[in-house]
Parts: structure tokens; sequence; C-alpha cells
């Protein structure tokens, strides 16, 4: 269960990732600013936030194997 939740952090991330990749090619094709950047910046603090979850998430499986191992 612990991997679904990498897993499903891993694959959100990659949909962030892409949709910071399609605002960087718009803002770059483009002669107005249509607040490109600030929703930049935004999904670039959601990429962050989601390494966070997902560095958290490994740890708890890690534990939670370490404790299994123990036991």
């Amino acid at each position: 269960m612990a991997n679904e939740n990498v897993e499903g952090l891993k694959r959100s991330r990659a949909k962030l990732i892409e949709q910071r990749r399609a605002l960087v090619k718009r803002d770059c094709t483009s002669d107005r600013n249509e607040g490109f950047s600030e929703r930049i910046v935004a999904i670039q603090a959601a990429i962050e936030a989601t390494n966070r979850a997902i560095e958290e998430e490994e740890t708890l499986v890690a534990e939670s194997q370490g404790n299994l191992a123990a036991a």
C-alpha cells in the first residue's frame, strides 16, 4: 500500500513537470505577460512539496520494513 502512495506521488510529480514545461514553452513564445511566471512558480512549489511527500513516504516504507524485519 505504501508503495502505491509513492508511485501515485511520482505520477503526480510527472504531471506537474509536464505542466511546468508547457507553461515555460508558452511563456517563451508569447509577446505578452499572461501570468505564466506566477503559475510556473506555483507549479514549482507543488513539485517541491511533492518531492518532500515522496521522501516522507519512502522513509515510512523503510521504517515499516525495518519494524517487520525486527519482529
